[in-house]
């Protein structure tokens, strides 16, 4: 036992402090990291309107539809949704709102390991946030 303490600690600081650094949002199982790295493959919209009524839109559409609100930070922007009909109801969504690269309005992205929960979310978020917000 005492010689595998030292090739364990060895190992995680050869592995780099990413492990560190979501291993307690792991174990709470709170990290984004797997949406975040998702997003290469998001689907997205653009919507003139605030960070903050964006933001809020989406809590209220994503409660209205009988989405669970896994997780959500204001500050970052995003939103993790749950509970999507038709898919298991672990499957995460990530929502990713920033501003927008032409400079007004906001970008909402939706990602997730399941094109299918992704679609199911994308179809039903985006046509309200257009009925909200003018799309651009």
């Amino acid at each position: 036992m005492k010689k595998i303490l030292p090739i364990i600690a060895v190992m995680i600081s050869l592995s780099g402090c990413s492990v560190l650094q979501d291993a307690p949002a792991n174990i709470a199982g709170g990290s984004v990291r797997a949406l975040e790295d998702a997003r290469v493959d998001s689907v997205y919209q653009s919507y003139p309107c605030e960070m903050g009524a964006c933001f809020d839109a989406v809590l209220t559409i994503a409660k209205d539809k009988g989405y669970y609100v896994f997780s959500k930070d204001r500050i970052r922007g995003f939103v993790v949704l749950m509970n999507i009909p038709g898919c298991v109801d672990t499957t995460e969504v990530g929502v990713f709102l920033s501003e927008s690269l032409r400079g007004s309005g906001i970008l909402v992205e939706l990602s997730s390991r399941s094109s299918l929960a992704k679609k199911a979310v994308a179809r039903i978020l985006f046509a309200e946030l257009a009925a909200r917000f003018a799309k651009k």
